[in-house]
């Protein structure tokens, strides 16, 4: 019988997973969006896909597409994965994200484990790849005999080097509010076997360069709280362990600045009818007069004129004296607009996508650094690298679940070698290969 799944979300990375599971797997395959076209414009007219319009308060709707599916890949915000989570625990279905685990799912381990149904996560690329690479370059030194000293690993999704063509050093090839959302979120990792934690007002103030030998030299930030995954890569408390995230270097002073004028918050719901962007600028680092905006706001952060951070509000467009495109929103929803209009990728640009960890081990005879580097670029006029790195494991994945070759229940990560070995073969097929060395 063919299988059916539903895919919940039609975003920047949904369609590399659609067209594997229709063309690669001759799955049938039911999208959901809010906007019905745009989950029509990924089923391209293919007869085994069906477009169906879904909004988050629909629960009879939600149910009855669980019900009717073998598994549910969910791929909206990470917020509303418990509501579909229960779904399928209602229904007794399998489901898939990209996303991180949340403690709401996570208290949903014992009552899958009860139904007899998997709910993986971070089944994508940053969380996904990275942590399943680790963890196979883990379980190979301990097969060698080896005691893991420390572990480090990096992700990062950025403009290919010969499209890196902004003042920001960076365009969005996933959802620009969820750059948002990551930019107010708390870190920590270990050193070791010492806690670091980085609240997230710190976030961007804690962060330095790394040299990715033969890649190039990069910032680097926390990404999240890196001890979570002491259990599931089997690490001792004493080791180092860190999860960073790359980006082009200038990228963490900006961001702080941009966090410092409250451009992130995301919770009051303002109306901007009549207002310039440069009336804004002016409220935000209180003053009166928008006039000579750009000097003033300058002054308020004791910079030149020509600074690089207010050359890149220029850019941005704060300084405008236009009327706000938006009526109504959040200061988050203001830069989100501004940002999704200037730092898009245009078709024939690409992006890239690099993973990189280093392992070092300690063995009976000597100390060894291993690393492991992976860069993916866009196709030009085609998929991103981002899309195929976040949406391919997951549909790899969902497939081994559908033919029965994973044999787990629960909330897990794809940190299992019967998860991770075939998703990582299945992976270099499609062009992610990982790289190996020693430092």
């Amino acid at each position: 019988m063919v299988k059916r799944i539903v895919v919940l979300g039609a975003g920047f990375v949904t369609k590399p997973a659609v067209d594997y599971f229709l063309d690669h797997c001759g799955f049938r395959v039911t999208i959901t969006s809010l906007d019905k076209t745009e989950a029509e414009r990924l089923i391209a007219c293919r007869p085994a896909g069906e477009a169906v319009s879904w909004r988050m308060d629909e629960e009879e709707l939600l149910d009855r597409l669980v019900a009717e599916a073998d598994l549910v890949m969910s791929m909206i915000p990470p917020a509303l994965h418990p509501k579909v989570a229960n779904a399928c625990l209602r229904n007794q279905k399998n489901m898939v994200t990209t996303s991180y685990v949340s403690p709401e799912l996570e208290a949903l381990d014992q009552p899958c484990r009860d139904r007899g149904i998997l709910i993986l996560n971070e089944a994508g690329e940053d969380p996904g790849l990275d942590n399943m690479n680790t963890k196979r370059m883990v379980d190979e030194i301990r097969d060698e005999q080896g005691k893991i000293v420390s572990v480090t690993s990096y992700g990062a999704g950025l403009p290919a080097f010969e499209h890196n063509n902004n003042p920001f050093g960076y365009k969005f090839s996933w959802s620009p509010k969820g750059l948002i959302s990551a930019a107010q979120s708390q870190a920590a990792y270990l050193k070791n076997g010492r806690r670091v934690e980085v609240k997230a007002k710190d976030l961007f103030d804690h962060h330095w360069l790394v040299d990715l030998e033969g890649i190039g030299t990069f910032e680097t930030y926390p990404n999240r709280d890196a001890e979570k995954y002491l259990e599931c890569f089997g690490l001792d408390r004493e080791v180092s362990l860190y999860r960073g995230l790359l980006r082009y270097i200038g990228w963490c002073n900006t961001m702080k600045r941009l966090s410092d004028l409250n451009l992130f918050e995301s919770t009051e719901i303002r109306d901007f009818t009549g207002i310039t962007y440069a009336r804004f600028m002016a409220g935000l680092i209180g003053v009166e007069s928008h006039q000579d905006i750009e000097q003033q706001t300058a002054d308020y952060f004791q910079l030149k004129a020509n600074a690089d951070f207010i050359k890149k509000l220029k850019w941005l467009g704060m300084f405008d004296d236009e009327p706000i495109r938006l009526k109504k929103g959040t200061h988050g929803d203001l830069l989100v607009d501004l940002m999704t209009q200037k730092l898009s990728y245009s078709q024939s640009e690409r992006d890239m996508v690099i993973v990189y960890t280093e392992v070092c081990a300690e063995f009976k005879k000597h100390m060894e650094k291993r690393i492991s580097s992976l860069v993916i670029k866009g196709e030009p006029e085609g998929d991103s690298a981002m899309s195929r790195a976040v949406s391919l494991p997951a549909a790899i994945a969902s497939r081994l679940i559908l033919e029965g070759k994973i044999d787990l229940t629960g909330v897990q990560r794809p940190t299992h070698r019967e998860i991770y070995q075939p998703v990582l073969s299945e992976m270099e097929a499609f062009g992610f290969r990982f790289i190996t060395g020693s430092g």
